[in-house]
This record gives C-alpha cells, structure tokens and sequence, in this order.
C-alpha cells in the first residue's frame, strides 16, 4: 500500500479542508514531518490509519475525538485517501460518529459513521463497497493486515516503537499473538484442556446425576433406606440393594388404602344427593317470596298505564293530519321560492336593457370606419405581392457568401490533404520497422497460462480446505459452549430435586399425623391393618399445598427436560463436527496426491506460497499478453494506415475537383443577386425590415375587422337576451298566481280536519302529535306490563299448591356433613396417589441408576488418554512452556535473525538480540523475553538496560525484521510504506548516520519512508519536507523540497 494523496476536514487541528499530495514527491521515497508540538504532524498519520482502518494510529485516540474544535458546525468531520495497492489506484473515504447542526430548528442531531471505498480506472470509479461493516471487510481482504499489524510494521506512532523490545513475555506474547494470528495453535491447546475437562466433568455429571436419582427416592415408613440417603457419602450399592423389597411394601400397602376409598366415596354420593335435593326446595320458597313483591309493584303502576293508553289515543288522532299539514307547508315554501325567482328575472333584465343602449351606439359608430378598412386591405395586397422577391434577395446573399466560403474551404482541403497522406507515410513506414523485431511470443504465453491453471486448482483445495478447518473448530467451540450449558443446567436441577424432595417428606410427615387422628379402636389401620393402635403418632406436621408440591414438580420435569434437549443438541452438532472431519480428511488426501505429505498448521503457509507464485505467473503472463498485443496492434495499426493513405490520394482528386465547381456557381450567383436587387425599394430590401411592415400591416387590416364584427355581435346577442328575459318573467307571474290560488283551498281543507278529528285549535294537534316510534314504544310499555301482570299471577298460584304444608330445610347442617366425607375422602386418594407416585419412581430410578454406572466407566477409561496430552500442551512440562508459546518464540527467533543484521550495521557490530531461554522463577511466564549481547564486555544484558540511543537503534532493527518476517508469513502483504513518529533525537551524528543508512535500504526497494522528527541533521540530509503550520484558526500543510 502506498498513499497518494491524504485530504482531512474539521479532522484534528485541521479546521478546513487540507489536501496533502504525497505525488508533489515524484520520485524522492523518504520524507520529513515537521512542525511545532501539538500543530498536528502525528494527525497526519491518524489520518492514514483512519481513513484505512477506521482507527487513530495510536490506541490513546478514539475515533469520536478526532473532530477538530476549530471547525465550523456545518463543517462535518472526514477523512479520503487515495493510495494505489498491487497496480491498481483505490479511493476510500471515511466519517465518524459525530453532531451535525439541525438544518431546522435548534440542536443537533447525531450522524453514524459512514464508509465508501472505490477502484479508480479509465472507465470511472466502480464502487467495492458503500457502508463501515463493508469497508473494514474489503479492506481486511485487499491489505492482509489488521490494524494492530499496520501500526507495528507500517505506522509506528509514539508510544508503540520500543513496546515489541521492552516489553515482558506476557505482553510480548499479546503482541505476537496480533500480528501472527496464531490463534489456531491456542485453540488446539484449549481443544485438548476443554475435551479433558468435558470427560471429567462428564464423569462428575454422571456422578452427580446418579446423586439426584438415589436421592429421589420416595421412602415413606422404611427408616432402613431413610438412614442410607442421610449417609455422607451417599452410599449408592447399598441403596440399590434395599430398592426392590421397598417397592414390593409400597405396592402392599397400596392394596389396602384402594379398599377403603371405595367406603368413602359411597357414603359421600348418599350426601351430594340429599343436599341437591334441599337447595331445590330452598330455590322455590325464595321465588314465592320474590314474585309476591313484584306482583304488588305491578299494581301500584296501574295509573300511569291508564295515562299511556290515552296518550296513545290521542297521538292516533293526530297521525290523521300530518299528510296535509306537511302539504300546506310543501306549497307554501315552494310559492316563497318562486317569488325569489321572479325578482330576480326582473332586475336580470335592467341590467341587460341598460347594456343594449351602450352597443347599439358602439355599433353606429363602427360602421362609419368602412373607407379606412378598404385603404388597409389594399395596401396588405400590394405587400403580399413583393414577399417572394424580397426572400430570393436574402436566399441569394446567404448562398453567395456559403459558396465562397466552400471555394475557401475546398482549397484549404486540398493543402491539408496532401500533408496528412505524408505523415501516415512516415508512420507506416516507423511501425513495420517495429514489426520486424518481435518474434515467436504464443508458445511461451500457452505454457504460462497452463501452469497458472493447474496451481488455481491447488489454490482451491487449499482455501476450502483451510475454510473447513475453521468450521471445525467453530463446531468444536459450539459443542464445548454446550456441554458448559448442561453443567449449568445440571447444577439447577440438583437444586429443584433437592426442594421437591424436601417438600415430599413434609407432606408425608403430615399425611402420617392425619391418618394417626383417624385411627379408631378395633378398627384396622389404612396402612398396616392392625387393630391396636398403642402409639398413634401426635405431631402437628404442617401440609404443603398441591400448588407447592405441583409447582417444586413442575420445575424439576423442566430442568429434566432441558436437560435432554441440550444432551440432542450436543448429539446433533456432535455429528456435524463429525462430517466437517471427514470432509478435511477428504480434501487432505486430494491435497496430498498434488503437493505431497503436509501438517495441518502448514496450510497457511502453503497457501500463502503458492498465492504468490501464482501472483507472480500473473504479472508475467500479463508482460508476455502486453507484448502479444502490442504486436497484434502494430499489424491492425499497418493495415488500417495502408488503407487509409488509399482514401487520402481519392480525397485529394475529389477535393480538386470540388474547388473547380465551387468557383463557378459563386460566380452565377453573385450575378443574379445584383439583377433583382434593383426592383425592390431599398428600405424593404432586408427580410426582416419586410416582414415587420407587412404583419403591421396585416395586424391593423384584422384589428380594424375585429372591432366591427364584435360590436355588431354584442348588439344581437343582448336584444337576444332581452327577449328571452322578458318571456321567462311572464311564465312567472302566471305560476305564481295558480299557486297562490292552491295554498288557499288547501288550508281550509286542513283547518275542517282539525275539527273534524275534535282539536280545538293548531297547539292542541301540536302537542298530541307523535311520531310512529314514540306510539310504538307507549304501545310497547302498556303490553309488556299486562303480559309480565298475567305471568306473575299464574306462577304465583302454582307454587302456593307446590309449597303448601312443606318447611324450608336445614342447609347448613347438610353441608357440614358432605364436607367432612370429602375431606376424609380427599386424604385418602392423595394417601394412594402418594403410593402410586412413589412406586412408579422409584422404579424408574433404579433401570435408570445401572444405566448411569455403565457410562461412568467408559468415561474413566477415555480420560487416562486425553487429560495427559492437555498437561503437556497447556505448559505442564519441564520448560513451563505452553504450545501456542512454543510457536510465538520460533516466530520470534526469525525476526531476530533478520533484525540482528541491520542491529550490528547500526552498532558497528557491537549489538545482538537474542531470546531469553532460561526459566522465570515462580509460575511467571517466560520464553518470550529479549536481552542484548555486548560485544565489547562477552555478556548478556537485559533490553532495558540500552541507553536512549541504543534502545532507539535496538527498537528500530525489530520494527524493521519484524516487518520483513510479517511479509513472508503473510503472502500477499503490500509493504510499499513506513511511517515512524519518535526516537531519532536520542541518536548522536553516528548513530543517526546509521539509522539514516538502514532507512535508505528500505527505500532503495522503492518505499515509501515518512518520518517526524525535530532533528536540524536529519533535516538537512533529507531534502524532502512536509512542514505543518499552525496558527489560531488551526493548522495547514505544505511540501518544501530542496536542491
């Protein structure tokens, strides 16, 4: 990755919009940075790494606080670059989290983080990816470093140069750990520990279950089993000896309780009868006592239902009259109507007479103009008749100048011609020469491409393959997440057992005291049927409710049942894991038959290989096709310039003759155009000048016919309506009279029914008049209180003649009775329902309990093997050393090696870093840490104990070894940059020298090397510098090159 060109907005110290264009460099690779503290040199890198990754270069920096507090509010914070990767040019543009200014109203509003990224071409950018989640995964994919490997190889920002050197084993093994993704060799480390610790707490599960099993135990009246379930420990072989001959006791004592339920309930269904019997009666006499009541409140009523039925009388009457009093009412608002219209017509008509006075005048006046109108017509005539010559003048002129222009081109023509058939000529002549120094390419670019063929076949089975381990290994963190659930679950039902258990005891603690005070002299005992009863038990044992007993149930079957459906899901993905396995055992053994025998922890590394080699065929292939159609392009580019000298030499024949032709008709034309200009009068020559005469003149002629064809016709048009107006005020004043003549018979009419129908007058039919709903419901009022009057006497006379001569009975007494025979009943069933629950367990336990004791068994066996291996690689050894460690420090020795050879150019051989092998003290970790040999005393030493200077040289040897190792692991990696921002002022003139020298060896290879410094020499012996200003409105950037 190598940038181009950083823009940042309201980003840091920068208030604006600041454009840093790294191609103002050309072709220089190393740069200064500087500027004054706190102007915002290292921004610059915070800028790269968040427009990449999202991230500030350093870890002390969110996102969220870059904002610049110089910015305007409208200014929204962002950050692009535009940076190349492999050839191709990439833009990627960036916004965080911030407030934006309400474009209405106060406030703010909060905008979410914002990504897009684009591959630049000739064709226009094409768009890769449109949001943040997008973005950071198309970026993970193109530059094959997280942001943690960015800052440590590519961007080394303060605080971060001398971690990797410095820091202990622990923290140097997070660091690794970031940078080489060794991930998969802790996680076979914590595979083997978790499938240890699984088999052993399988094996402690089976334990435990078997626990909660033999503790369920129902064991009413057998203190035998009561004082083997109270044993710590639990003493199982026993329990399951004295289990059988328990069941057959419970089984008897069964038998005996069934027999006496059946006495109970006989005795209860003689009192439920008895008491059904008595409510009925006790119903009847309520209901004598209720209708006696209402009878009297129905005669009490008899007035206002007299009333009603005069109302309703009355209201008949009335209902007689309403047709015609809605008559008279009809006519009498239509006769109001007409008279409205009537006025209305009339003062229609004033205004129309009024109207008609004024155009009869402006008509007489109008038809005085007839003389003017002739003048005008004829003048419109004489124009019309000079129309077609005064346009063959302007077409004239227009094609006299267009020939000579034509004559003037057609001679350029022929000169422009003649030069252009010489310089195809030249190149013509130029490409054949090229022709003839390519020779055969087809064979070598077919062997090319065949060999990429068959390693992307390789390349396939490699990534699918290293895709199936990582669905492994997911199946494999699925089924351990499991098992963690089940253990969970395990430990809550232990619980609820233990609860329900405790609960069951209670209530038979209580059935015991109650079937105690039931126990009757010579009568047999439900339990053991004795007849004597010596001892009867007298405690006071409190009964837990069903709803406890039921609820403390309920929660154990749901644990229990949870607990069987997490055993089918770790069945279940158990078997997926199984079949991923087979499929990698597959493609291992196809992978083989190509590339030969290899290690699963290879894959990477193999793929990675065999990545760049076919990178590496590519741009070869692509040299050889770029030569291929180069050679295709000179023989086109031959043929297509022979050709087209061909169509010069006809162009340069045809455009002579052209020039010929267009000097005569330019002299015919010009002849005719003086001929007929003379004919015409000067001032109506120019078409325009003509055209505006003669629609003037047209204008005026139609202006003049206009006014008087309208002013005629609004002199009919309202005699028209005079007329009209005048007939429809006649018609009105007859209807008016006929209607006047109607309203006078039709109230007579009406005022001979009042009296008719025996109303006095207009109020009295008012007030009796009622509507058909209102005499419906008076109606409705009068039946209901006869019907309900009849049904009150005929059910009161029935019941006198049932009741006569019976008393109410004694309800209470009955209910007392029926209460205590269920209650005796109900202690009885749940006595059986106790003993049937409890064989009915207690069996289950004991098929279930054998099976448990197979399985534990197996399990002791497995784990011999499995927890031995998980000691070893989890550091149980004699070096202390984990697995994944052991990789990390072979990681760590290759960077050294390669860091050793630029640490000794920079000390002058002085200096070797080497790894710390002996073993910490303790349980501390160890394996990972450095010391530095000293050539000049033969000893080791601790990192920590360089000077300023020396750790500086030391940090920057590792950073660059570091970079070196990172890209051969990790095939693919673009490292055509580095950034460092600290160190170099520790260095004296020598050591700069070095360090300056070391630098150069990077970029001789062509990267690009930006470095924020202060030092005046370090400034000097690089000519490149990116100075950054700051001042109270914030900062800006600009490159000085010198020399």
């Amino acid at each position: 990755m190598k940038p181009l060109q950083l823009t940042m907005q309201a980003f840091g110290p920068y208030a604006s919009r600041e454009v840093i264009d790294f191609r103002e460099l050309e072709n220089r690779t190393m740069f200064v940075i500087s500027g004054k503290t706190g102007a915002g040199k290292t921004t610059i890198f915070d800028g790269i790494s968040y427009a990449i990754y999202g991230k500030a270069s350093g870890e002390d920096r969110s996102p969220v606080d870059l904002r610049s507090q110089f910015a305007k509010e409208e200014e929204l914070t962002e950050v692009e670059l535009l940076f190349t990767l492999r050839g191709e040019t990439y833009r990627i543009w960036r916004s965080p989290q911030q407030e934006k200014k309400k474009a209405r109203g106060e406030g703010f509003t909060t905008m979410n983080a914002r990504s897009e990224l684009y591959r630049l071409g000739g064709d226009g950018d094409e768009l890769l990816a449109a949001n943040v989640r997008e973005v950071d995964e198309k970026i993970r994919s193109m530059i094959q470093l997280d942001a943690n490997q960015f800052r440590q190889i590519l961007m080394i920002p303060q605080g971060e140069f001398r971690k990797l050197l410095t820091s202990d084993s622990k923290d140097k093994e997070i660091i690794l750990q970031r940078l080489f993704h060794t991930e998969l060799y802790r996680a076979v480390q914590e595979q083997l520990k978790e499938e240890a610790d699984l088999l052993k707490n399988r094996v402690s599960s089976s334990v435990e279950d078997r626990t909660r099993e033999l503790l369920n135990i129902r064991f009413v009246d057998n203190e035998s089993m009561r004082e083997l379930l109270l044993s710590d420990p639990l003493k199982d072989q026993a329990i399951m000896e004295l289990l059988p001959p328990h069941i057959d006791s419970l089984n008897e004592s069964k038998g005996k309780i069934e027999v006496k339920l059946v006495k109970i309930q006989e005795k209860r269904d003689a009192l439920q009868r008895e008491l059904a019997e008595a409510k009925s009666l006790v119903e009847q006499f309520n209901l004598k006592e209720t209708l006696l009541r209402k009878k009297g409140e129905l005669e009490g009523d008899k007035p206002r239902i007299e009333q009603l039925e005069r109302e309703i009388k009355l209201a008949n009457y009335a209902a007689l009259l309403v047709q015609q009093d809605d008559y008279c009412k009809k006519l009498n608002k239509k006769l109001k109507a007409e008279e409205d219209i009537l006025q209305q017509l009339t003062d229609t008509k004033k205004q129309i007479d009024a109207r008609l006075v004024k155009a009869k005048a402006y008509f007489e006046e109008e038809a005085k103009r007839q003389e003017e109108r002739d003048r005008v017509a004829r003048y419109v005539l004489e124009l019309e008749g000079m129309e077609k010559q005064v346009q063959s003048i302007d077409d004239l002129q227009r094609n006299t100048a267009k020939l000579k222009q034509e004559q003037d081109q057609f001679l350029y023509n022929v000169h422009t011609t003649k030069k252009q058939a010489d310089g195809v000529r030249e190149g013509m002549k130029e490409r054949e020469a090229e022709l003839e120094k390519e020779d055969e390419l087809f064979k070598e670019i077919h062997g090319v491409e065949e060999t990429i063929r068959e390693k992307k076949e390789k390349q396939d089975l490699l990534e699918e393959l290293s895709s199936l381990f990582q669905k492994e290994e997911a199946l494999s963190n699925s089924v351990r997440a499991l098992r963690r659930d089940q253990a969970s679950n395990d430990a809550r039902l232990s619980d609820a057992r233990s609860t329900f258990l405790y609960l069951e005891d209670k209530r038979n603690s209580a059935h015991a005291d109650r079937l105690s005070a039931l126990l009757e002299t010579n009568q047999p005992c439900p339990v053991c049927g004795s007849l004597h009863h010596p001892e009867p038990a007298k405690g006071q044992s409190e009964l837990p409710s069903e709803s406890e007993l039921e609820a403390a149930r309920e929660a154990k079957e749901a644990l229990e049942e949870v607990k069987g459906k997490i055993s089918i899901e770790i069945g279940r993905e158990e078997g997926r894991l199984q079949g991923i396995q087979d499929q990698c055992r597959d493609r291992s053994e196809r992978l083989k038959e190509r590339m030969g025998p290899f290690e699963r922890d290879e894959i990477q590394v193999k793929s990675q290989e065999n990545r760049e080699e076919i990178q590496h065929l590519s741009l070869k292939l692509n040299h050889l096709k770029s030569r291929e159609e180069r050679v295709r392009v000179l023989k086109e580019e031959v043929k297509h310039e022979r050709g087209k000298l061909e169509e010069l030499q006809e162009v340069i024949i045809d455009a002579e003759n052209q020039l010929e032709n267009a000097k005569s008709a330019y002299v015919s034309s010009h002849a005719k155009l003086v001929e007929i200009t003379s004919s015409i009068p000067e001032n109506l020559r120019s078409p325009d000048a003509f055209r505006t005469e003669l629609s003037k003149a047209k204008k005026q002629k139609e202006e003049l016919q206009r006014a008087h064809e309208q002013a005629q016709e609004a002199f009919n048009k309202l005699q028209n309506e005079e007329q009209i107006k005048q007939g429809q005020i006649s018609d009105k004043q007859q209807l008016l009279t006929s209607l006047q003549e109607e309203m006078k018979e039709e109230r007579q009419h009406f005022k001979d029914m009042l009296d008719k129908q025996g109303f006095k007058d207009y109020g009295a039919y008012i007030e009796a008049k009622r509507n058909e709903e209102q005499i419906l419901h008076l109606t409705d009022q009068v039946r209901k209180h006869g019907e309900e009057m009849r049904s009150v006497h005929d059910r009161l006379s029935d019941l006198m003649k049932h009741l006569d001569g019976r008393e109410r009975p004694d309800l209470e007494s009955l209910n007392q009775s029926l209460i205590f025979c269920t209650e005796e009943w109900k202690t009885a069933n749940q006595e059986l329902n106790r003993m049937q629950t409890d064989i009915s367990q207690n069996e289950g336990i004991f098929h279930r309990v054998n099976d448990i004791n197979a399985g534990i068994k197996e399990l002791e066996a497995q784990y011999l093997t499995v927890g031995h291996l998980a000691e070893i690689a989890r550091g149980q050894n004699t070096n202390r050393i984990t697995f994944e460690r052991y990789v990390l420090a072979s990681f760590l020795e290759d960077i050294l090696l390669v860091a050793n050879d630029r640490l000794r150019k920079m000390t002058s051989g002085r200096y070797e870093l080497i790894r710390k092998n002996d073993r910490s003290k303790g349980n501390v970790q160890s394996g990972l840490e450095l010391l530095v040999f000293d050539q000049f005393t033969g000893q080791e030493r601790h990192v920590k104990t360089l000077s300023g200077g020396e750790s500086f040289k030391a940090s920057l040897a590792l950073a660059l070894g570091l970079a070196d190792i990172v890209q051969q692991h990790a095939g693919g990696v673009s490292l055509e940059t580095m950034f460092i921002d600290e160190g170099f002022g520790t260095l004296d003139p020598e050591s700069l020298d070095h360090a300056i020298e070391a630098l150069m060896d990077i970029q001789s290879s062509g990267r690009l090397v930006g470095i924020i410094s202060h030092v005046p020499e370090l400034k000097e012996r690089i000519d490149a510098r990116l100075e950054v200003i700051s001042s109270q409105n914030g900062s800006h950037t600009e490159f000085r090159i010198s020399g």
